[in-house]
């Protein structure tokens, strides 16, 4: 890297150094920062770096699935570079000498085990360290909790501790002295040897399936300070000495929330995160979900691989690092960007979002979605807020909210008080702020309350954050996360929050936003840092490369006219079931030439099913989108959640483009189905040849599986329909197939069945023997499938 860049960002100038010198607030020393676990310079061998990896665990032809390509797009990988933790760094370090060493250990492990955390200024760290959490120092991790399922060598590595570690956080991690590698595969049983050997060695490790590694690092308590537990204040400690780790003061909770989540103690059904797994429970669930490849080049191809994109709420730091005039030249800017969609997609995920007017009120729902608090993690100057506007019938704005002004990086009302010109009394925004107790202040010279000095932070001021699924006030209290400013009943993992709109009010627009820093924090990293570049660095960075702009986690529009809704369901129920039709016939003109023995026109087949794709998304989501996008509609206007139906859960709803995405799989999904129920085999899978005396039979089963999905897909349209409009009074329940329509489809399926005189030498439901069974199987087969196909118009 440039000498001028390095020395711009790491080196303080002599003359700054001087005025800091006996400014300090504490008289903190390295001690009272020390932790249990691995200590610095213990290990027998350091820790390798990513590039040794690299031949086997990338570069094989998946880039999709390929843990090191996935890996360099974290922030995981980028913890050693991240700008704003060298920027917060330097402002602890001023205020509390070798308090650095709490944040090298975490975002720079394989520098702080190997002795370059000395000095605390990260200065001796090198471009290796700066690889942040990596691949050598999580695979090598060892259970601090000693249990008979873990590798026998962990028993020696524990014993020779100093102190055992008292609880999962604060990166009291205990790492293997020799360069072992542990995962949750049985390598050795699957490939006949161990990959890694002869310069290293494989051990299988059940840790690396839990959600305590993980809480390695996700759980912070400042050493610092002692709870005292008469008082519930948080005390200084005397100088020079190590604390109870298990009762300094909370920063970070993220661990502890997701222990006292229903994700913890039962699992919750959530596909949209876990890839090939439908109930989540583990943090690797969720931030590593399971996908379909091989994890190396000689690797099996397995359905449980853990995508490492460790996809988090981060889309800031990503952005700035190509352009750091340091680090840039380190990091893959394709990998970064790949890694922004990745969190893009995650923070869409993460809540589901409803509003509706009645009664001269706009209520609206934000429902946390994930296993621990919304937002969770770093404090400072993190934050999710809504943004609301109410119209009356005219489209005049009765009532604005949460509105952002990009321009300048600022929330409108945040802050503000009467009589402020900006004060908005109707503003929401979720997120935690600590200051430091009148106590502390004394001591450190700082004022007392709302402060951005994590270092000597004392007290938790504000923590409205939505609980998760699970959620007890007893046992968030245990911990120290209880809500404070605000109350959640037990079991309560949403907020409602009402807006005076008036009895006029017809129309609204909601937006939920969520933002990885504010401008207060970059501002005050800039102007507190008297040590250091990193603060203007920070800032330079920020204000240069679209200034943290928020991500839109979820929006919706009310609209409380139900025709013009009503509309729009119909154009999507319309434009899929055409696309549904022209993909069947393609696939189904392939499949009966395969099943007499000839080939297919598969250039032709995905030409015109391209084209069938393209005209759909035209017309939903698309320019010729009059009926939804043109009536500013989204997906959860109509009724969605923040993702579409299993099978195609992966799909994120934010706004129509998503939708036309979940109704073209989701038709793929019931043509898939159909096409197995006739011969035994799903796109791209081609089926067997059919005997010559059974191609009949073939063909009219191919006929009825289209007939039900058909029939079946319009019978269940008709009912939603006459719900939704009114035909049915009270509303049926159309899942219970209510009417003759759904009869009279089955019939029409069945009568292709009965054609059939013998189901010898075919597939598929036809080896259920009989032409009874045969048309319960292709019905029934169906009828699954088609219900997740209409819900995309009729959620």
């Amino acid at each position: 890297m440039p000498r001028r860049a390095l020395a711009l960002f790491a080196f303080a100038a002599a003359a700054s150094l001087a005025a800091a010198a006996g400014a300090t607030p504490l008289d903190s020393t390295r001690e009272d920062f020390r932790l249990p676990g691995t200590q610095p310079l213990s290990l027998a061998q350091q820790i390798s770096t990513p590039d040794t990896c690299a031949p086997c665990h990338s570069g094989y032809g998946q880039p999709e699935v390929e843990p090191l390509r996935a890996w360099r797009g974290s922030m995981m990988a980028q913890s050693g570079r991240d700008p704003l933790m060298w920027a917060a760094l330097a402002v602890s370090n001023q205020d509390a000498p070798h308090s650095g060493e709490t944040c090298l250990r975490c975002h720079l492990p394989k520098g702080w085990l190997e002795g370059r955390s000395a000095p605390e200024d990260g200065t001796a760290m090198t471009a290796d360290d700066r690889q942040g959490v990596q691949c050598g120092l999580c695979h090598r991790l060892v259970d601090p909790v000693a249990d008979a399922e873990n590798p026998t060598e962990d028993t020696a590595i524990l014993a020779a501790l100093g102190a055992p570690v008292p609880a999962f956080g604060g990166a009291m991690m205990v790492v293997d002295p020799s360069d072992r590698l542990r995962g949750p595969f049985d390598l050795i049983a699957d490939l006949g040897s161990d990959p890694h050997l002869p310069a290293r060695s494989t051990l299988i490790s059940p840790f690396h399936s839990s959600s305590a590694l993980c809480g390695t690092c996700h759980n912070l308590r400042n050493p610092v300070y002692t709870r005292n537990d008469m008082t519930g204040e948080y005390e200084l400690n005397a100088d020079d000495t190590p604390a109870d780790p298990t009762k300094g003061f909370p920063e970070q909770s993220t661990y502890d929330e997701w222990v006292a989540s229903e994700y913890a103690t039962s699992g919750v059904y959530a596909p949209q995160f876990g890839g090939n797994k439908a109930v989540v429970s583990t943090c690797q669930d969720c931030h590593m979900p399971d996908v379909t490849g091989k994890d190396a080049a000689l690797g099996l191809t397995r359905n449980d691989v853990p995508h490492h994109t460790f996809a988090g709420a981060n889309t800031f730091i990503p952005k700035v690092l190509p352009f750091h005039p340091a680090f840039g030249p380190e990091v893959d800017a394709d990998a970064l960007a790949e890694g922004i969609e990745h969190s893009t997609a995650m923070l869409r995920k993460a809540a589901t979002l409803e509003a509706s007017i009645a009664g001269g009120n706009l209520t609206v729902r934000v429902t946390n979605e994930t296993g621990h608090k919304l937002p969770t993690g770093y404090p400072e100057g993190r934050r999710m807020w809504l943004h609301v506007r109410a119209f009356d019938a005219k489209r005049s704005l009765l009532l604005e909210s949460g509105r952002y002004v990009f321009a300048t990086a600022e929330l409108t009302g945040h802050g503000a008080l009467p009589p402020d010109p900006d004060h908005d009394p109707n503003l929401r925004v979720w997120e935690a702020e600590q200051g430091i107790s009148p106590a502390v202040a004394a001591v450190v010279g700082k004022p007392a309350g709302r402060s951005f000095h994590l270092s000597l932070n004392n007290v938790r001021l504000k923590d409205n954050r939505i609980p998760p699924r699970g959620f007890l006030n007893a046992a968030f209290e245990a911990f120290d996360g209880h809500p404070v400013g605000a109350a959640y009943a037990d079991g309560q993992h949403w907020d409602d929050v009402v807006y005076a709109v008036g009895s006029s009010a017809v129309r609204a627009e909601v937006t939920l936003y969520y933002q990885t820093t504010s401008r207060a924090y970059v501002e005050f990293l800039r102007d507190e840092n008297t040590t250091t570049a990193a603060g203007n660095l920070m800032f330079d960075l920020w204000d240069d490369h679209g200034q943290a702009e928020p991500v839109a986690m979820a929006q919706t529009f009310v609209e409380t006219n139900d025709k013009i809704v009503l509309a729009c369901q119909k154009n999507v129920s319309r434009l899929q079931s055409r696309y549904r039709k022209d993909q069947y016939k393609e696939w189904s003109r392939c499949y009966q030439r395969r099943a007499q023995g000839l080939s297919c026109d598969t250039v032709t087949r995905e030409q015109r099913i391209a084209a069938a794709a393209a005209k759909l998304r035209d017309r939903l989501g698309g320019p010729r989108d009059a009926a939804c996008s043109g009536k500013s509609l989204t997906p959860a206007s109509i009724g969605h959640p923040s993702v579409c139906a299993a099978p195609c859960s992966q799909i994120v709803l934010f706004d129509m483009t998503d939708l036309a995405s979940c109704a073209l799989c989701q038709a793929d999904a019931l043509n898939s189905e159909a096409l197995n129920s006739a011969y035994g085999a799903r796109p791209p899978l081609l089926p067997s040849v059919v005997p010559a005396a059974a191609l009949s039979c073939q063909t009219s089963l191919d006929d009825a599986a289209s007939r039900y999905a058909e029939g079946l897909s319009q019978a269940l349209t008709g009912c939603e329909l006459d719900n939704a409009i009114g035909r049915n009074a009270p509303p049926l329940d159309c899942s219970t197939n209510p009417g003759a329509k759904f009869a009279s489809a089955k019939a029409r399926g069945d009568s292709r069945v009965a054609r059939c005189d013998a189901f010898s030498g075919l597939s598929g439901c036809a080896t259920s023997g009989n032409t009874a069974a045969v048309q319960a199987c292709m019905a029934n087969t169906a009828d699954v499938a088609v219900r997740p196909f209409v819900e995309v118009a009729y959620p």
